[in-house]
């Protein structure tokens, strides 16, 4: 296992990537103690990942995902940059409607911050919500302007 170290900049702040047996494990907005530094072009796959050109080059680790939160964090990754959807929404997608806060649950526990966009669910009842990583909140707001910008998105 070893974790590599992404400064990635605005509007992401510092990424770090866990990758075990060539495989991603987990990915945190933080720099992590002992990272190494990570291949010069994983600052453009992440862009790359985000923009919806090509998937990020490491396939994802969610062997230890739960079932419910892994079909949740596939209709994540169905979410268009520049877009979102609600929580129920996205429950739906996975196959239990009615299921927000289930739903809400699985992206509070997303190890795939950026990768798997929780960024780019919203509560039903308007606003962008709470979000885990980094500075939270405004973090969220920033990666959402980011990408509307650089999609276009009129969502």
């Amino acid at each position: 296992m070893a974790w590599y170290r992404l400064a990635a900049g605005e509007p992401f702040g510092d990424v770090s990537f866990c990758v075990e047996g060539g495989r991603l494990a987990e990915v945190t907005l933080a720099d992590v103690a002992g990272t190494e530094p990570a291949p010069a072009s994983w600052r453009q796959a992440l862009r790359d990942h985000l923009q919806g050109v090509r998937a990020f080059p490491l396939e994802l680790d969610l062997s230890s995902v739960p079932s419910f939160h892994r079909l949740v964090m596939e209709a994540a990754m169905e979410i268009p940059c520049g877009e979102t959807r609600t929580y129920g929404q996205l429950a739906a997608r996975a196959g239990r409607p009615g299921a927000a806060r289930a739903a809400g649950s699985a992206m509070a526990r997303n190890p795939f911050v950026l990768l798997v966009p929780c960024h780019r669910v919203v509560p039903a009842s308007g606003g962008i919500g709470n979000y885990g990583a980094g500075d939270g909140s405004r973090l969220k707001a920033r990666l959402l302007a980011w990408e509307k910008e650089v999609s276009g998105g009129l969502d």
